[in-house]
């Protein structure tokens, strides 16, 4: 689709990322897919339709459909407190009572986001939690926040009595057939490559006067691991918020389980009603796990902050899948014109796409 190559050509020129990738599926059926630019700019290495893309938050739509399984299969509910689910949290009057359905949706109250890295050497996370004020304001506001997906990271390995590596692959790498989503990608795949150390993160921890010794170098591309510092420094690369790699491919096969209606193959993998409770509105602006509104007007989706984004559309079993390396240009830029301006061309080409079927 022409219109889709200019605003990739467009958005390239003014530096917003330096590759890409993007897919359209409509009724499981690819209808476009290609690739933009550089996959990494020191090695000139050219951005691929299977290069792999560290996923960012959209981890959290992958943690979520483990949720959502567990919930399907009975083994908690969505009003589910922590205490029951996750018994360590029950000395923490914060958390005791925070329930699963308040996590997905970010209504627990807790704070947006927290270094936990500069608490190390410290690296139980739950005395961390003890150690740090966890509120940020009135709780009835939604409040989006990596730790509501550290918490559901916490609770699917204590649920399913795994490491969350191979409740990833367990769950959904081996039902959907995925090849290539992993937390820690081997060197066989073509890579994206993100931020030359964490240099925002740098400036975020310094803002709120927080010391961090042990950053990555600021002359190299990160390569092949995990960008988000509290992922890859305090969770060893796993974690339920960010983490996860994936090329374009198995990121589609994750949104069409939910374009229809939780199903792989003839196998029910998470109740529909689940599934359509996920992709609607439960508070202002969130499904379950889900970004609803904003910059998708119809259906919902989920960006990542290295410049990824899912998006899905069941009532038109459309999927659109767009991976970039944002933070690998000089200066990183807020991409969501970019991503606006993709949505927007989908939907008026919606017809014109459904016909090339």
């Amino acid at each position: 689709m022409d219109e889709i190559d200019r605003i990739f050509e467009r958005f390239l020129q003014r530096k917003f990322f330096s590759g890409g990738v993007c897919s359209i599926s409509i009724d499981g059926q690819i209808v476009f897919l290609k690739a933009y630019g550089k996959a990494d700019l020191v090695k000139n290495s050219d951005t691929e339709p299977n290069t792999l893309f560290d996923l960012a938050s959209i981890t959290k739509i992958f943690t979520t459909t483990i949720i959502l399984q567990l919930i399907t299969r009975k083994k908690i509910s969505l009003s589910t407190p922590l205490k029951n689910c996750l018994p360590i949290t029950s000395r923490n009057t914060t958390l005791a009572n925070i329930t699963i359905s308040q996590l997905l949706t970010h209504t627990s109250g807790l704070k947006a986001w927290h270094p936990f890295y500069t608490n190390l050497p410290n690296d139980n996370f739950f005395e961390v939690l003890e150690e740090i004020d966890l509120i940020e304001k009135n709780s009835e506001e939604v409040i989006y926040s990596d730790l509501n997906f550290m918490l559901l990271g916490e609770v699917i390995k204590e649920q399913l009595h795994e490491d969350l590596e191979t409740i990833i692959s367990q769950h959904i790498g081996k039902p959907l057939e995925l090849s290539s989503l992993t937390y820690q990608p081997s060197n066989r795949f073509t890579i994206a490559v993100t931020e030359f150390g964490n240099r925002t993160e740098m400036k975020m921890c310094e803002e709120r006067n927080l010391r961090f010794e042990g950053w990555r170098s600021l002359h190299y591309p990160i390569s092949g691991e995990v960008n988000d510092g509290n992922a890859y420094y305090f969770f060893s690369g796993k974690s339920g918020h960010a983490g996860l790699f994936s090329n374009i491919e198995d990121l589609m096969k994750l949104g069409d389980l939910y374009v229809k209606g939780g199903a792989y193959k003839g196998k029910q993998l998470i109740s529909k009603e689940l599934i359509d409770q996920s992709l609607n509105q439960q508070v202002p602006n969130r499904g379950l796990g889900w970004e609803v509104n904003g910059i998708f007007p119809e259906g919902a989706g989920h960006t990542g902050f290295t410049g990824t984004s899912i998006w899905v559309v069941p009532e038109k079993k459309l999927t659109v899948g767009i991976l970039t390396n944002r933070l690998h240009v000089e200066k990183p830029k807020n991409i969501n014109p970019f991503r606006k301006d993709i949505v927007e061309t989908v939907l008026s080409n919606y017809e014109k796409l459904k016909g090339d079927l």
